[in-house]
């Protein structure tokens, strides 16, 4: 998640036809001329859309975040491992090249430099949890596994940083976090960590569509080398709810493990689930301070409650996160 400053910035150059000059910048490495662009939203980067009609080419988006910073990096990483998916004939969104030829660009902007990336939009139906059932589910499990073979082995990309996020956690704060942490961070040691896979890590319904049964997939920002178990985590977290040892929509998780299972080869055990659902909730919590950075002065301002909103809802979905954690440890430890 951008920082909330971040995001502000941005909606400050964003004018009432929902143009910025920050697109304009971006869009122009693509050949879309200035003002065509038009702000759609702003999470894990900037998301800015050429609305129908708008390019010969179709509805387009533009997704870009400062050059320097996490969000960045990781847009250019995911843009680089989309085209090489691309190339291969899997199902991913159609990469569009800027005029260069290239994937990601690092593109100069009113307030820096920006990486960027384009992508034609995906037809097909965007499902949520509600319209599931167990062949759609199994349907969803096997695409996972499917992008695992078709992203290649482990070592075909540079291995991510696989830093101990719970050892990072046994220095927050508040004692409750560090003896949770602790505890999952010697559970963590004492399981091998399983197959590695070069995963998208967010495979979650938010970035499938789904045509004839089949799911093409999105936004590869979170991808990189990681335990197969780890991707499975990210992608069924709404199935696995906030209550570990307990899932939300059992029998639709046992469905997507079971399409995963057939596909890959392989099985994840529902107590792997559990511990890396609990090193993403740690993760998040050790970022939370970073995302939550507008103070509450500029929160209260007048005009202002769009971002106010948006902070209330962010530090609710972390204190979820922190819970996750706690839970986790009773459960598991």
């Amino acid at each position: 998640m951008l920082p909330l400053s971040e995001i502000y910035g941005m909606k400050a150059t964003v004018d009432d036809e929902w143009r910025s000059p920050l697109a304009d910048a971006v869009g122009l490495h693509w050949n879309i001329p200035a003002g065509v662009l038009r702000y759609w939203r702003s999470s894990a980067a900037h998301v800015f859309v050429i609305p129908p009609g708008g390019d010969a080419r179709g509805v387009l988006y533009a997704r870009f975040a400062p050059a320097g910073s996490t969000a960045g990096r990781r847009l250019r990483r995911g843009a680089h491992l989309h085209a090489r998916l691309s190339h291969a004939g899997a199902p991913v969104a159609e990469l569009v090249r800027s005029r260069a030829g290239l994937a990601a660009e690092l593109i100069p902007t009113p307030v820096g430099g920006m990486a960027g990336c384009v992508t034609r939009r995906v037809d097909g139906d965007q499902l949520d949890v509600d319209e599931l059932d167990g062949g759609v589910a199994a349907a969803w499990g096997a695409a996972l596994a499917e992008f695992h073979q078709a992203a290649g082995p482990a070592g075909a990309v540079p291995e991510r940083e696989q830093a101990n996020v719970f050892a990072r956690l046994m220095g927050h704060p508040e004692q409750d976090l560090r003896d949770a942490a602790q505890a999952l961070a010697l559970l963590a040691e004492r399981r091998e960590p399983g197959l590695l896979v070069v995963g998208h890590g967010d495979f979650e319904l938010d970035n499938l569509r789904w045509t004839q049964g089949k799911a093409t997939c999105f936004d590869l920002d979170e991808c990189g080398v990681m335990p197969a178990a780890a991707d499975v985590a990210s992608a069924v977290r709404d199935l696995l709810g906030l209550a570990p040892g307990a899932p939300e929509h059992p029998e639709l998780l046992e469905a997507f493990l079971t399409g995963y299972e057939q596909r890959a080869g392989f099985a994840v055990s529902l107590e792997d689930l559990q511990l890396h659902r609990a090193a993403l909730a740690a993760q998040q919590v050790l970022e939370a301070p970073g995302v939550l950075d507008l103070d509450g002065t500029l929160l209260e301002a007048a005009g202002n409650r769009w971002v106010k909103e948006l902070h209330g809802y962010l530090a609710g979905h972390y204190a979820d996160q922190r819970n996750i954690v706690l839970a986790t440890a009773q459960v598991l430890a």
